[in-house]
């Protein structure tokens, strides 16, 4: 099961629009819970109202120790999810090798593939030096392979 990430930002209506897209992830068991890093007070709503964990800014390092699934993923407030986004990351989970994972839209590493998310396993997260999200977003980038994920605008 994964723990999803989430920088709040200040765009309530798109922390909706992507807490809204995990729903279906929740109800097969992929997604055991998100948590919201920071964010004004309207996303703060948004967050508490969906049953999101709500961390103080700056306090990744606490959100990744509290995670409770076996992966954790981080996903940019704009992730717009594909429809075969579960199927992609369930196989990956699937292969039980703990390799990480780049979450990009275009599956490549050309400018203009816009934000792309990670998904690493907690016990590496875990063991990073100090747990923030650049260093994750390098380890997967370093060790793990492009699931195309996300879509387009």
């Amino acid at each position: 099961m994964i723990s999803v990430l989430i920088n709040g930002g200040e765009d309530g209506k798109m922390l909706a629009r992507l807490l809204t897209q995990l729903v279906p992830a929740v109800a097969e068991g992929l997604v055991r819970e998100a948590a919201v890093i920071g964010g004004d007070e309207p996303s703060r709503a948004v967050a508490d109202d969906a049953g999101a964990a709500l961390f103080a800014a700056g306090a990744f390092a606490e959100a990744v120790e509290r995670a409770r699934g076996p992966w954790i993923a981080g996903l940019p407030l704009t992730a717009l999810l594909r429809p075969d986004w579960i199927a992609q990351l369930g196989g990956h989970l699937a292969l039980g090798d703990e390799r990480p994972a780049r979450l990009v839209r275009r599956g490549g590493f050309g400018l203009g593939a816009g934000p792309e998310g990670w998904l690493v396993p907690k016990r590496l997260a875990a063991t990073s030096a100090v747990a923030v999200e650049h260093d994750l977003q390098r380890l997967a980038r370093r060790g793990g392979r492009a699931l195309r994920v996300l879509d387009r605008r």
